[in-house]
């Protein structure tokens, strides 16, 4: 007979774990919002915002033999107002030489935190909620016993893998061989809330990440007065992270003699034509109206 699943070898019970990872969606969505110019070509696109988003800290330096590199950065001290004094590359995937190690006191970019690590409550309840989403859906599969009996265990293993697979058949097999019986485990259905439960964690790293997501706010029932004000909070949070950027190749630029540069990409800027502070989209004397 089939072996009972607290039986199952490792391999099996991996097959059934959830393998989601919500920091690869925003990592993406963050590489998206900045355009850098001026960095080394060999430099990947995105990379910069990459470093960010998961160590909060990116410097540049001269190695000798290898030339102007960007990192990851990790700081090793502090000026009096907390800002990275000096720092360590970090984050390498491999070092080509003993020299991109050594410490340096260049500018740095540095955010305080790191995306990844503001963001991490809410991922996690996310994680959650997928892996609760799955439970629930399954539990309101009615499960099917299988009473088998000595020398038809492999009746049992087809019919088994029938219902896994989620045919809507099954075998006929003589009924005095093997008993077949639904069980109805009474399973609410939450998958209403568990999305809903998603999406509220979503806007929330959208809004810390200083994404414009009012579509996705106004669907959920908050006044257009709302949605401006989050929308304008979106907006500072955008100037500011540009700002960032903008006094990071100033510096570094006036140190290493570069011609760094960044701007927020065209697909994330807001129009607002009429430059009345409200973003078009948000503003009903700026839509043209429907055609009769």
């Amino acid at each position: 007979m089939p072996a009972p699943s607290f039986y199952l070898s490792k391999g099996e019970r991996n097959k059934m774990r959830v393998n989601f990872d919500p920091y690869q969606r925003y990592l993406t969505i963050a590489q998206g919002i900045y355009e850098w110019e001026g960095l080394p070509e060999d430099v990947p696109r995105g990379y910069v915002e990459q470093a960010l988003f998961w160590y909060g800290c990116v410097g540049a330096k001269e190695v000798p033999g290898i030339g102007l590199c960007v990192f990851g950065a990790t700081p090793t001290s502090w000026t009096i107002y907390g800002e990275p004094a000096t720092w360590l590359p970090t984050g390498l995937k491999t070092i080509t030489s003993p020299l991109i190690n050594e410490k340096s006191d260049n500018p740095t970019l540095y955010l305080g935190v790191s995306i990844a690590d503001k963001i991490s409550a809410f991922v996690d309840i996310q994680k959650q909620s997928i892996i609760s989403l799955r439970q629930n859906i399954i539990g309101m599969r009615q499960p099917i016993a299988l009473d088998g009996n000595p020398g038809n265990s492999a009746d049992a293993y087809v019919l088994s893998n029938e219902l896994e697979a989620g045919e809507q058949f099954i075998p006929v097999i003589e009924a005095s061989k093997i008993g077949v019986k639904t069980i109805d485990l009474n399973v609410n259905d939450y998958t209403t809330s568990l999305l809903n439960a998603y999406d509220a964690m979503d806007r929330e790293i959208l809004s810390y990440m200083g994404i414009k997501n009012s579509g996705t706010e106004k669907q959920s029932g908050i006044t257009p007065e709302e949605t401006l004000s989050i929308t304008q909070e979106l907006s500072l949070v955008s100037t500011h992270g540009l700002k960032l950027r903008e006094d990071w190749c100033k510096k570094i630029n006036a140190v290493l003699g570069t011609n760094i540069s960044v701007r927020i990409s065209g697909a994330y800027v807001e129009s607002d034509i009429d430059s009345d502070g409200i973003p078009d989209e948000l503003d009903e004397e700026d839509k043209e109206p429907e055609e009769l």
